[in-house]
């Protein structure tokens, strides 16, 4: 009699569906959160290099620079980044006015520098112009932090971006061409 009672159990498929649901249901929470997580990223890196080339281009458009004028084109790039959080943990902005020498090698005329910045070299900048002119270089670094910060590890990027000035060739920060 006991045999019977196993081999009908081994048949019943009552239960099965709530078995299937138990195994799958973990592994399709894996995928949502990864894909939320993906879109997250490519959302950061997007957001990033838009606001790299904002700072370059706002700074661009500039005869003369104030400290305070900088600080108001940061917080520009931290309206490109909303809604991503975007404060001076996160956020490192480095704006590098660069010149030329005799020889056409990049020298630093100024910088300015905002939040958790990098330095860039200068050497980004070789061919970009001649004795007498200037660019202006953006460094700009993100670090997205992901939602399951606890599982997933937070990635920076970071995004140079170059534009020249429009109404000068060199651009004064606080009354100085450097």
């Amino acid at each position: 009699m006991m045999p019977r009672r196993i081999s009908d159990l081994w048949r019943d498929q009552r239960g099965l569906a709530v078995i299937e649901f138990a195994f799958l249901m973990p592994v399709m929470l894996l995928a949502l959160l990864g894909t939320v997580e993906i879109s997250n990223l490519v959302n950061s890196y997007s957001k990033t290099v838009s606001a790299s080339q904002t700072v370059a281009d706002l700074t661009g458009q500039s005869a003369t620079l104030t400290t305070a004028d900088m600080t108001g084109i940061v917080a520009a790039a931290q309206r490109v980044l909303d809604p991503l959080v975007s404060d001076a943990t996160t956020l490192g902005v480095e704006v590098v006015s660069v010149g030329f020498d005799a020889t056409n090698k990049p020298i630093q005329l100024w910088r300015y520098a905002w939040g958790n910045a990098q330095t860039s070299p200068l050497s980004g900048a070789q061919g970009l112009g001649v004795m007498g002119e200037s660019v202006v270089m953006v460094t700009l670094t993100y670090t997205c932090v992901p939602l399951i910060h606890d599982i997933v590890p937070q990635k920076t990027f970071r995004e140079v971006s170059y534009s020249r000035p429009r109404l000068v060739r060199k651009i004064a920060l606080n009354g100085s061409t450097g």
